[in-house]
């Protein structure tokens, strides 16, 4: 979890690549469900990015999951999370969860968001919004991205022993 530009992405793919975690990317389940897929311009909470838009993507993200988490994999769900109601969804229907919360300074994010040429429709501004609106969670493990590939494996390895889940099946 994390505001757009914090490295969800990235370090979902680390946990995918290198720990065997099915991959469940938000962005991807939204323009899927939307029928788009190309970047869009819409207004922060407007569109498929309505609180209504966004509760049948947590859905859509969920009963993957459960599926994914049924056949014994593990599963990495990259979204942002920015509200105790979508954390508290998960908890509900998939039972024990481990947030990481995603960080990085402003500068860095600004700079990664003018750059990003990926299907995320998220921009600085959009960034901002999120910062207003976000619910911050408690008592949560933060991984900050500025870090190289390698420092940010072995930070997640650690967490990742601590929580029993070190031993994940690889998905090939």
């Amino acid at each position: 979890m994390g505001l757009s530009g914090s490295g969800k992405s990235f370090v979902a793919r680390i946990l995918h690549e290198e720990f065997g975690f099915e991959w469940i990317r938000s962005d991807a389940i939204r323009k899927e469900l939307a029928g788009v897929y190309e970047r869009i311009k819409v207004g922060f909470g407007e569109g498929i990015y309505s609180e209504d838009w966004t509760k049948r993507v947590y859905e859509e993200m969920i009963n993957r999951a459960k599926v994914l988490k049924d056949a014994g994999r593990h599963v990495v769900i990259d979204a942002t999370f920015l509200k105790k109601w979508q954390r508290d969804m998960v908890k509900e229907q998939l039972g024990d969860v481990l947030f990481l919360m995603t960080v990085a300074d402003e500068e860095e994010i600004k700079k990664r968001l003018s750059q990003r040429e990926d299907i995320s429709d998220a921009d600085w501004n959009i960034y901002l919004r999120q910062k207003e609106v976000f619910e911050p969670p408690e008592d949560i493990t933060t991984i900050n991205t500025q870090k190289d590939r390698e420092e940010i494996k072995a930070e997640l390895r650690k967490v990742l022993q601590r929580y029993g889940l070190e031993d994940s099946p690889k998905p090939y």
